[in-house]
């Protein structure tokens, strides 16, 4: 049992992860200008 809620706990991780990159890659498309993608991309970076 402990195996599977390692198993479940990692695929959890894994696509909140995913989910966050996809959600900070929106924001950089949508920034309206260079300066404010910057400052998203040095956000994402710290994480």
């Amino acid at each position: 049992m402990t195996r599977l809620r390692s198993a479940l706990d990692s695929a959890r991780a894994t696509r909140a992860r995913r989910r966050d990159d996809r959600e900070i890659a929106r924001a950089l498309a949508s920034a309206p200008t260079l300066e404010s993608a910057h400052e998203i991309a040095a956000l994402a970076a710290r994480r």
